[in-house]
């Protein structure tokens, strides 16, 4: 568990340097690691908030986020977020898309 956690400390540094948060690459790591497939979604989002919040703090803070042009995001991004989190895939199907 120890090299699980320090690649996804890794993935974290690597991924929020480009302004990512690694989503997929925590996905990846933890199928690999064989860990159960039913709290892939719950540790990738945390994990995704966690890099996330922290690059968006960076870009308010420096004054590069655009309120104008971020409502829109904001406001179509919650109920598609909702519909993608409600959807049920089997196991072969994700991995394959993975």
């Amino acid at each position: 568990m120890f090299i699980l956690s320090f690649l996804f400390f890794l993935t974290a540094i690597l991924y929020s340097s480009v302004g990512f948060g690694g989503g997929s690459t925590y996905l990846a790591l933890l199928l690999i690691w064989g860990i159960p497939y039913q709290i892939f979604p719950v540790i990738a989002l945390c994990c995704n908030i966690i890099v996330v919040s922290g690059n968006c703090f960076n870009y308010a803070r420096s004054g590069n986020i655009n309120i104008k042009l971020l409502i829109p995001y904001l406001i179509s991004s919650i109920p598609f977020a909702f519909i993608g989190g409600s959807l049920q895939l089997n196991k072969d199907f994700f991995e394959i898309l993975l």
